[in-house]
């Protein structure tokens, strides 16, 4: 399926358009409308774009400085270009920059569903053997850490894709409520091309990622550049950007991408400014125990339990050196759970901070740990309510994996549904539909998230715990956790246990 932009600043044009096209018999299912340049521009914000159609003489922009612009942020787009008999000069221009054909005003029925055929084949044959769809995707497993060294040198050979440079970072961009990216995006990639190797996609999660490699990165010269074009478009209340931590190797980008994201997600977008920034005092690291310890108290099912766990949790956040980064820590570790185990709900952080944190964050350890039981309690309203929209038997097949790891049993979708009377294959879909995971994918994360609390005895060998939380081969169970947390699980376990001799760990 397809998505059309029709931008005309003659609204006849776009009625005509509009409703004499059977835009569904062509497998359109998305068509969008804009009056003007600008306006077209910040529909390429909100997502992608297969097919524009624009005229070219319009307010504020113009077709030809649009087309400009599209290409920067959405180099995958195709264009056919709306043109009086005057103004064949611009057309060639527009030629020029890859429009794939013109169409003369008054526009006729038959010639414009003919050429707008013409252009979703094209792009159907190209989505089949697409060389930016293929970079596309190495991009997206490069900065997930998703990818082989080898498979990767390989692949960016022929994508043209640098991977020596001294230095790479990340950056994100994440629309407001209501906000557009385009015209920031495309001012971002325009400037940054000049010093900079940039490569762009769109992740998984609706952010528009752009990785630069260069000589080296001064970050808050980078987020003044983002703000003072922030300003120039006018999109200062529309967009957020988070700045990934500077690395010296390619195979280290998935940590810039990491800190970016964290940013994200930790983030109240209602009121950020224009530049996310992380904590930098607090890594990944530093909330993944507490993350495990809280995750663990939502599962249970006594209240009364959960609520003595609430309590013991605040009482050690007592203990820390600061009080603000220890209840950020809470925040961002509770954000974690939600956002990674709700993964299709929409809205997280927006509902967190809105209905969870404080408006007025502890200042003293007493605050703290009121706070911090009051905070949890809050989370676990949206936790239930977000785990109990799953149906039943999807509800079930989540717990039977996390019982199932925390008592080291052998967990498989095939046993659970001997045991159940059901199908595999309706179930891994069903269950795929809902929470967003494959069964063996959201098996590997409560495996791995389990071994992280493991690695804290330093007394425990790593092929131990990784037969205790059901991997057969070490050698996988390293490969599958060096994907989700960027290290080996010894390194891990190493730098977790320094953390702790320091007083930085729960």
């Amino acid at each position: 399926m397809y998505t059309v932009l029709l931008a005309d600043d003659e609204e006849s044009v776009l009625e005509i358009l509009k409703r004499s096209i059977h835009w569904q018999e062509m497998g359109v299912d998305t068509l969008l409308t804009a009056s003007d340049g600008c306006e077209a521009l910040e529909q390429f914000g909100h997502g992608k774009i297969d097919l524009l159609i624009t005229d070219i003489r319009m307010p504020r922009t113009d077709g030809i400085e649009l087309i400009r612009k599209v290409k920067d942020i959405s180099p995958d787009t195709h264009y056919i270009l709306l043109t009086a008999y005057g103004e064949f000069e611009y057309a060639k221009q527009a030629i020029a920059l890859g429009v794939e054909n013109y169409l003369l005003k008054p526009v006729v029925k038959e010639e414009v569903e003919q050429n707008i055929q013409s252009t979703l084949n094209n792009i159907y044959r190209k989505r089949q053997s697409s060389e930016s769809l293929l970079k596309e995707n190495v991009l997206r497993r490069w900065v997930g850490g998703m990818i082989g060294k080898e498979e990767l040198n390989d692949r960016a050979a022929v994508l043209g894709i640098n991977l020596y440079q001294r230095a790479y970072c990340v950056l994100c961009f994440v629309k407001k409520e209501n906000g557009s990216m385009a015209q920031l995006c495309s001012a971002c990639v325009g400037n940054f091309s000049a010093e900079y190797d940039v490569n762009r996609f769109w992740d998984e999660k609706g952010n528009y990622v752009l990785i630069l490699g260069g000589k080296k990165f001064d970050t808050e010269r980078l987020a003044e550049k983002i703000t003072s074009l922030a300003d120039e478009t006018q999109t200062a209340q529309k967009v957020s950007v988070a700045i990934g931590s500077p690395v010296s190797q390619a195979e280290n980008v998935r940590l810039s991408y990491q800190t970016a994201c964290e940013a994200i997600e930790l983030a109240d977008l209602q009121k950020a400014g224009v530049i996310l920034t992380g904590n930098e005092g607090i890594s990944s690291m530093d909330v993944d125990l507490l993350t495990e310890e809280v995750r663990l108290l939502f599962y249970m099912t006594r209240e009364e339990t959960r609520v003595h766990g609430y309590r013991h949790l605040a009482h050690k956040l007592m203990k820390e050196a600061s009080v603000q980064e220890a209840f950020t820590k809470l925040v961002r570790g509770c954000l974690l759970i939600l956002i990674n185990e709700f993964s299709m709900k929409q809205g997280i952080q927006e509902r967190v901070w809105r209905e969870a944190v404080p408006a007025k964050q502890p200042q003293n350890p007493q605050e703290l740990e009121h706070e911090a039981v009051a905070f949890l309690q809050n989370i676990y309203v949206i936790f239930e309510e977000y785990f109990t929209s799953y149906t039943p038997i999807v509800q079930k097949i989540a717990l039977y994996i996390r019982n199932g790891v925390l008592n080291g049993e052998s967990v498989s979708l095939k046993e659970f549904c001997g045991g159940n009377g059901m199908n595999p294959a309706y179930l891994g879909h069903l269950f795929k539909g809902e929470t967003g995971y494959f069964f063996n994918e959201y098996l590997t994360r409560c495996q791995i998230e389990r071994a992280i609390v493991l690695l804290r005895n330093p007394n425990r060998m790593v092929k131990d715990i990784a037969e205790e939380v059901g991997f057969t081969y070490t050698s996988y169970f390293v490969k599958r956790f060096r994907e989700q947390k960027g290290v080996s699980p010894a390194k891990y376990r190493q730098e977790l246990l320094d953390k702790q001799n320091q007083g930085g760990a729960l």
